[in-house]
């Protein structure tokens, strides 16, 4: 169940991609990183859209993490790319070609790798002392703000990657977020809303949300798609093997074989964003399917 609904929350999510980045590239750089951003975006439809699906894809991952471990559902997730890639490609009726299956499958076969080789804690509950929690979210945050305001001083393809490095790190450290606060629903909802978790998750969501939003602005998909798509099951997999105690077997050669699973999945996923297909349907000029003018 915990593979199913990482799956489709993947699935949910990778459709929302493509919609919010060709809505978010035709907002003006001077509100990039800014509040007001995300009250341009929200009067465009195709933007609501991508919103609406990001909210799906959420509930599906909260509902996968609420038992699963991040060391497992972070790199399922990672799919979402395949899934943006196949919906591409539908869309605009081509054909997929040798070498993009080729990375397709690299990734299959670096994510099954990685999961029969590490063999990773399967199940995790999201407990953590105060020391953890303080620790782990000032290390994000001051990561997050390094980026970012690298990104707000650079131009070009040096700003798509320091503002897709700030939004992979926030994603991450959301999907911890939502673990943590999928966790308490078992203790009712008067002290659901009583504690810190949906708070705490209602601001880091927002502010993924802006920082994806304005990666997105900056243009260059090929360029800070696959930083995010990369950072975020990264991250969020250190994360729980340091805050939850989650494991990976690494004796013998699992090590050095998880590693080679892991820089195939990398290779595959770096591939397919830097396809030029990708940024091409995400650019904010980027052609209607014949079918759809019709």
């Amino acid at each position: 169940m915990i593979v199913l609904l990482s799956l489709l929350s993947a699935l949910v999510f990778g459709g929302g991609v493509v919609l919010q980045r060709r809505a978010a590239m035709d907002e003006p750089a001077d509100q990039a990183a800014k509040p007001g951003l995300l009250i341009h975006l929200v009067r465009r439809p195709r933007w609501l859209m991508g919103l609406a699906a990001d909210v799906g894809g959420f509930a599906l991952l909260a509902a996968a993490l609420s038992r699963g471990s991040l060391v497992v559902v972070q790199p399922l997730v990672t799919t979402s790319l395949l899934f943006t890639f196949v919906f591409i490609s539908v869309w605009y009726h081509e054909p997929i070609s040798a070498a993009e299956w080729s990375a397709m499958l690299l990734v299959m076969a670096g994510l099954a790798a990685f999961l029969i080789v590490a063999s990773p804690t399967e199940t995790s509950t999201a407990v953590a002392d105060r020391r953890g929690w303080l620790l782990c979210s000032s290390t994000v945050t001051a990561l997050v703000v390094v980026a970012a305001g690298g990104g707000l001083r650079a131009s070009g393809p040096a700003r798509a990657a320091c503002f897709g490095v700030a939004a992979g790190l926030a994603d991450a450290f959301v999907s911890v977020l939502a673990k943590a606060f999928a966790g308490s629903w078992d203790q009712g909802l008067a002290a659901l809303f009583r504690s810190w978790t949906p708070y705490a998750l209602l601001a880091g969501g927002l502010t993924a949300l802006l920082l994806a939003s304005t990666a997105y602005q900056a243009g260059h998909p090929t360029v800070s798609l696959p930083i995010i798509t990369v950072a975020d099951p990264l991250v969020g997999s250190l994360i729980g093997i340091s805050l939850f105690g989650e494991r990976l077997e690494l004796n013998g050669l699992r090590g050095p074989g998880m590693v080679l699973a892991l820089l195939a999945m990398g290779t595959g996923l770096v591939a397919l964003g830097r396809n030029s297909r990708v940024a091409r349907a995400m650019g904010p000029d980027a052609p209607e399917p014949v079918a759809a003018a019709g």
